[in-house]
């Protein structure tokens, strides 16, 4: 789980830095120096989507090996095997389609529309996944 929250915290960095947002900046993660806490917060409706479906996709489908595992002082690792196979399966995911467009998009339009919030140009409204 964490190596895919990892995973979706880089792609939500990626679309930051395609606006004009302070990537520092945050609203609900405590900031750092250094540290990219607008990622962490933009990424927040979209784990559950990208991050939480795939594993339980890959459990219910059978796509996990045992020999993508090892265990390290109690620590459950993915191997450089395991990771490449679910980065493919992440990659993946966040090119399918909801509701006519890539994930992807909605992560970029997510951006923009805190950028459209700070600049005073319309209302934020955060990303939700309609079942």
């Amino acid at each position: 789980m964490s190596f895919l929250n990892q995973l979706t915290y880089t792609v939500v960095r990626h679309e930051i830095s395609k606006t004009h947002l302070e990537e520092t900046f945050s609203v609900l993660h405590a900031p750092g120096y250094g540290r990219a806490s607008l990622s962490l917060d933009l990424a927040e409706p979209f784990k559950p989507v990208l991050t939480d479906m795939l594993i339980f996709r890959m459990v219910q489908r059978r796509m996990l090996e045992s020999s993508w595992f090892e265990q390290h002082d109690q620590v459950c690792l993915l191997t450089e095997t395991g990771r490449r196979h679910v980065a493919e399966q992440f990659a993946q995911r966040l090119e399918e389609d909801y509701q006519g467009h890539p994930f992807r998009y909605w992560i970029y339009k997510e951006a923009l529309m805190l950028e459209r919030e700070v600049l005073d140009v319309s209302e934020y409204e955060s990303f939700k996944r309609r079942v």
